[in-house]
């Protein structure tokens, strides 16, 4: 069981502060999962940088990876967060060739995600860590969507944390609650067509289909669709990218997601409850039905 949720404002003038709303959603269902809690971050980014996210799983690699980023771009922004290294970087060369750079400082050392505008904060433990780590509560962009981990079938450390990323594809990222039963196939079609893995995990996998069809011109709704009909079993997930979020339920819709929309906001939960402590409002909630593709205009 883990917990989905966030919220995002659709205009620039806010009433609550971004970070502050998606802290109470995920501090309200916390229950659901409390080996890690990740988040993924929309941020105008006007300067134009790369925005690189590094796991490391064993101490002190935080240096050597800061230092390898300097050789490969002009780093601008950086900080080591004991196991996850965030940062802005200046960079114009291949992205494949910058996360297989990343990937081989160590095998402890693995890209979590490169961006444009999105980026991932996470953490081991429940979000009140998140928060002293990363001030998520400081973030006022237009959209916060993330994730509280409980895990049942891979391991809890910084690499298997969620959000997940399609890696050397910038921009592409998911937060997926449930269990895939079709993963292990999948991963050996993938891996026959060049995609890397690098966790155990099998939220991975969705990642990977929308790079794919969006590789091959199929545009985001129509990766979502396409991930209900290429992956079996139950879950729900959410997806982001530069200019969109989307939401996902499988065929039978056993796993849970609601939603709260207005004028000035789209909220959604695992958990009713955790939107109205969120938005701090007794919103009306809705649940998408089995097989619902939901696309949000970024």
């Amino acid at each position: 069981m883990c917990g989905i949720g966030g919220i995002y404002f659709k205009n620039p003038e806010r009433s609550q502060k971004t970070g502050e709303v998606a802290y109470r959603i995920l501090d309200s269902i916390r229950r659901r999962g409390r080996d890690s809690t990740g988040v993924a971050l929309w941020q105008a980014n006007e300067d134009g940088a790369l925005f690189v996210d590094v796991n490391y799983e064993e101490p002190g690699w935080g240096p050597r990876i800061v230092e390898h980023l300097d050789t490969v771009g002009k780093v601008e922004a950086v900080a080591d967060h004991e196991g996850y290294v965030r940062a802005a970087i200046r960079y114009s060369g291949s992205d494949r060739e910058l996360v297989d750079g990343i990937d081989a400082i160590d095998e402890c050392v693995t890209v979590a995600s490169i961006g444009d505008h999105v980026e991932i904060i996470k953490n081991i433990g429940t979000v009140d860590r998140l928060e002293e780590a990363f001030h998520l509560t400081h973030y006022d962009g237009p959209a916060a969507m993330g994730i509280v981990r409980n895990a049942t079938e891979s391991r809890v450390d910084f690499s298997h944390a969620q959000p997940l990323s399609a890696r050397s594809f910038r921009d592409i990222l998911i937060m997926h609650n449930g269990h895939i039963t079709n993963y292990h196939r999948l991963r050996w079609a993938y891996e026959n067509k060049g995609y890397t893995f690098t966790t155990g995990n099998d939220s991975e996998i969705c990642a990977v289909v929308i790079a794919d069809v969006m590789a091959e011109g199929g545009s985001f709704e129509d990766a979502l669709k396409e991930s209900i009909v290429v992956i079996d079993g139950s879950f729900t997930y959410v997806a982001m990218t530069k200019d969109a979020i989307g939401l996902v339920k499988d065929q039978f819709g056993f796993k849970p997601m609601v939603v709260a929309e207005n004028d000035e906001f789209m909220a959604m939960a695992s958990d009713s409850w955790a939107i109205r402590e969120g938005v701090q409002s007794d919103m009306d909630v809705w649940e998408p039905g089995a097989g619902a593709v939901l696309v949000w205009r970024l």
